[in-house]
């Protein structure tokens, strides 16, 4: 036999906070697959005198084997080969297992005997072979116990004679037992009638029993297993967090699958139930990867503390050099206009031309008017930063005077008549400004008259006021929503508004490519420009009207939730716009980040955080595609309209005999629920009131161990020793030889 290496590690705990472990929603990925501490072999001499056989349970996800004799598989292990060359020592391994997991390098090796639920690779089979006898304690050139393996249903006549080839030519084997795997878990169960549901790792399987006997006749295979959902799972969590920071294998997809989920009882009922941001909340489980948190230097209380002391008087000296640079800024005003008062002061003392001279040499202004206005608006704003640094209000503004706009020209002189158009201007701006105010007291006063006549609305008919607020707060939001989704089609160059804003550019552009050749004598002007309303085609390609509107749409939406807020009971924060769009976001952070607690918020730079993955929907999806495989493209009824259809195949007696024993075995029946999820899919279908009666392991253990808890006592009855297929037999009809036996597939 090949020489076997084992590779072992221990596995550290994963960092994470006193605080996080305290919590009940969050489950920790083993940081390392790989098994801990070895194995102790097996003292194969201690059999001496017994006649035990040597039981193989071969899945696609697990490989159990040891003795008959023993209580239970002595060798549990994922089946998976790492077989490759170390280059560090030159040597090769074979690594079988969770030991597969050890390093990159084998994990990089990982390769498994079966193609879906198919056994093809001997050579890898010969690998877990040479490894479980290894691990058995036998030392002898020949295998001397009988071997009783498992097999899929339905099995092809190539994989079971490569299987019995190895056994026999290689190990000598003295002869071989075949049987399927659901079926070896159901001989537990003291009932002769029943069904043996499999929720195996590639597949599952429904095979009906009558008499003690498996009616291979009305089996049923459905493709979907563990492996599937693994993946499912898998998929959606990278869909769900398409940057997490590890990528996510299929063992700890199927960890996740196995410790998070559970059959929905009610799939329907509970997923509408999770449109509830604190239902999804409560049901989510918090898968935490492992990670190496980053080193940080925890600073004292004392330290801190004085941190934020510093912190504290740099904000106060920062403030302090702010209103000093502000007093200095005033200061150095005031004294800018103390020195163009006291030039206005000397205007008297010299001619005017000589002080034009003087006030171009000493200022930058070219004319009396502008040193007078410039210190008119100073002293203002002087007065007006004076007032502000005392807490005091700003002055009410003063009516300017223009005592030229009046004067004709004639009497002025050419520096008065500039004066007057500077002056004609400021008063035009004044007058503006005047009639800018009356109308806004106008409109004050229209909206006030608006608004006691909606208050005496609310006063004497509040329902129907009520409901006309909130039509239009409807219709706001409408355009508001329409109004974004127009936005987003525009960015879309294929859609339909892109490409009709498109069409109106270039009909503009031809038109006015037409417009602007020669008009031919007697030809009419369209008149296009003369309303107003025609040049909403350049306001909605330029996108200004868009912009407005949706100012004014905002304004009109706030005003009329503030009312409706105010006066009426029935209307609350949730109904706003803003609410709505709150409801949506926490239901989207309770799907993406919910589980956390209540008092703790989202922390992108945690490192602890961004090593997680928050399930919650996923919990009750992926099961559920057992009973819906439909809902992933899956072309097959589901696990309990099998079921159903099989039952109800057999006549009423009959019926009721195998409804007496639902036995459900495999790696997937250790999820939670499945059993009231099955009972709940196969009552409505079956005779109404019909006795049913759904179990799964016989002494409370784990469902992963009946098929070879079954095949251990089996092995050991006549019919297992009848059903052995010798080396004599091999020889004489080859390895695709079978026996029949009533736990096994039927022969060609």
């Amino acid at each position: 036999m090949n020489g076997v290496t084992e590779n072992h590690a221990s596995s550290s705990s994963s960092s994470s906070s006193s605080s996080s472990r305290s919590r009940t929603n969050i489950v920790y990925i083993p940081e390392g697959g790989y098994e801990g501490q070895p194995q102790p072999a097996f003292d194969y001499h201690s059999l001496d005198g017994q006649d035990p056989s040597i039981c193989i349970d071969n899945g696609a996800q697990s490989w159990r084997a040891g003795f008959s004799s023993m209580s239970t598989a002595y060798i549990d292990r994922p089946n998976v080969i790492a077989r490759y060359k170390e280059r560090k020592i030159q040597k090769n391994l074979l690594l079988f297992g969770r030991d597969t997991e050890v390093d990159a390098n084998s994990r990089s090796n990982i390769r498994s005997m079966f193609d879906g639920d198919l056994l093809i690779h001997s050579d890898l089979l010969e690998c877990a072979l040479d490894y479980t006898f290894c691990k058995l304690g036998i030392d002898s050139p020949k295998i001397e116990q009988p071997i009783v393996m498992t097999e899929r249903l339905a099995n092809p006549l190539f994989s079971r004679a490569m299987t019995s080839e190895l056994l026999f030519e290689l190990y000598n084997a003295p002869s071989v037992t075949y049987g399927i795997d659901s079926l070896f878990a159901y001989s537990r169960q003291e009932h002769q009638d029943g069904l043996a549901i499999s929720l195996g790792h590639q597949a599952s399987t429904v095979i009906p029993i009558m008499n003690g006997r498996g009616i291979m006749s009305r089996a049923k295979r459905i493709p979907w297993g563990g492996a599937q959902a693994s993946e499912l799972m898998l998929k959606l969590a990278q869909l769900k967090y398409p940057s997490f920071p590890l990528k996510v294998t299929p063992s700890q997809a199927t960890f996740m699958l196995r410790e998070t989920c559970y059959f929905s009882t009610d799939y329907d009922g509970e997923l509408r139930s999770l449109a509830s941001p604190q239902k999804l909340s409560e049901i989510t489980k918090v898968v935490q990867f492992p990670y190496t948190p980053p080193e940080v230097n925890e600073k004292t209380e004392a330290e801190l503390a004085a941190a934020s002391e510093r912190r504290k008087e740099q904000g106060k000296r920062l403030q302090e050099m702010q209103a000093k640079q502000r007093a200095q800024k005033l200061a150095a005003k005031v004294a800018e206009l103390e020195e163009y008062k006291l030039l206005q002061s000397e205007r008297s003392q010299f001619k005017k031309a000589d002080f034009l001279s003087r006030l171009r040499e000493m200022t930058p202004f070219e004319t009396e008017a502008e040193l007078d206005s410039y210190v008119k608006k100073t002293e203002i704003e002087v007065r007006k930063k004076q007032r502000k640094d005392l807490g005091m209000e700003d002055e009410p503004e003063e009516e300017p005077v223009f005592p030229l706009v009046n004067r004709p020209d004639a009497e002025l002189t050419e520096e008065e008549i500039k004066e007057k158009r500077r002056q004609r201007l400021m008063k035009a701006g004044w007058d503006a400004r005047v009639r800018a105010r009356a109308e806004k007291q106008k409109e004050r006063e229209r909206l006030g008259e608006e608004k006691r006549l909606e208050e005496e609305e609310r006063t004497t008919n509040p329902s129907g006021w009520s409901s006309r607020l909130k039509e239009e707060q409807e219709s706001v939001i409408a355009r508001i929503q329409e109004r974004k989704k127009r936005k987003a089609q525009l960015g879309d160059r294929k859609s339909a508004a892109a490409q009709n804003r498109m069409k109106n550019i270039a009909t503009l552009a031809a038109e006015e490519k037409t417009s602007n050749k020669k008009r031919k004598k007697g030809e009419d002007d369209d008149g296009f420009g003369m309303d107003d309303s025609d040049w909403h085609v350049y306001r909605e390609i330029g996108g200004d009207e868009e912009s407005e509107a949706e100012e004014d749409d905002q304004t009109a939406l706030m005003s009329i939730e503030s009312r409706l807020l105010q006066y009426d009971p029935t209307f609350d924060e949730e109904q706003t716009l803003i609410g709505r769009a709150e409801a949506k976001n926490k239901l989207i952070n309770a799907f993406v980040h919910g589980g956390l607690p209540l008092n703790q918020k989202y922390d992108f730079e945690d490192m602890q955080l961004n090593h997680q993955l928050h399930l919650n929907v996923e919990r009750i999806r992926v099961p559920e595609t057992w009973f819906q495989p439909s809902m992933w493209g899956i072309d097959s009824a589901g696990l309990g309209e099998v079921a159903g259809w099989v039952l109800n195949g057999f006549d009423e007696e009959e019926r009721k005999r195998i409804m007496q024993c639902i036995f459900i075995t495999g790696g997937s029946a250790n999820i939670p629920n499945l059993i009231p999820r099955m009972r709940n899919t196969l009552t409505p279908i079956l005779p109404f009131r019909a006795p049913l009666k759904i179990v799964s392991s016989l002494d409370g253990g784990d469902p992963r161990l009946e098929a070879w808890k079954g095949m251990a006592e089996w092995s050991s009855t006549a019919e297992a020793k009848e059903a052995r297929v010798t080396r004599a037999e091999y020889e004489e009809y080859g390895g695709e030889w079978l026996k029949e036996h009533k736990w096994g597939n039927v022969p060609p």
